[in-house]
């Protein structure tokens, strides 16, 4: 089984989270902030995965710090499950509609993270667009994921929804295990 775990305290937050990439028997999520559970909820059904996250935060400061600090320790979770990414796919995409709105996502677990995003969102209670996008990048850069997303629509609900299923079902298919080598050219993926 492709497990990972870890585990964040600082003075603004406390963060555990438990992945398992080859079961989808437990999902268990509570950060305090309901959208965001909603939407990591969302990530592993999707995904097909088992995912824990407990989170306390300075929420009455603002959403920043827990969002932020769990997208670290759910970043650190998903690098340790992927390992040396042996026999995965590597790439994945989908393109994910969601009444008004529409996101196209593109994912290379390539062991390099970076996040390229386009487009526009509002901000859906407890979570404002900006810290959509920053737990998006926070995430690539601590599970050493690339992702290309793009987002269409009018509704920020919808539009920040429509991203986490796309991601889910693009990092579904990257994960999937299809052989036994490393793919890549130079034999090593980071």
């Amino acid at each position: 089984m492709r497990e990972g775990k870890f585990s964040r305290k600082t003075k603004e937050t406390d963060v555990s989270v438990y992945i398992c990439l080859d079961s989808s028997e437990s999902v268990e999520v509570d950060t305090g902030i309901p959208f965001l559970n909603h939407m990591l909820e969302s990530f592993a059904k999707h995904s097909s995965i088992s995912l824990e996250v407990r989170a306390i935060g300075d929420l009455e400061v603002d959403e920043h710090h827990t969002i932020e600090d769990v997208a670290i320790a759910l970043g650190r979770a998903i690098k340790e499950a992927l390992g040396e990414r042996r026999g995965v796919r590597r790439f994945g995409s989908a393109i994910v509609p969601m009444d008004d709105a529409v996101a196209i996502c593109g994912v290379d677990i390539s062991g390099r993270g970076y996040f390229n995003f386009s487009g526009k969102t509002g901000d859906v209670k407890g979570v404002k667009g900006e810290n959509f996008e920053h737990f998006f990048d926070t995430l690539c850069r601590n599970s050493g994921i690339n992702v290309y997303l793009e987002v269409r629509g009018r509704n920020s609900h919808h539009i920040m929804e429509s991203a986490f299923k796309a991601f889910a079902v693009a990092f579904r298919e990257a994960i999937e295990v299809v052989g036994e080598d490393v793919p890549s050219t130079k034999g090593s993926l980071d």
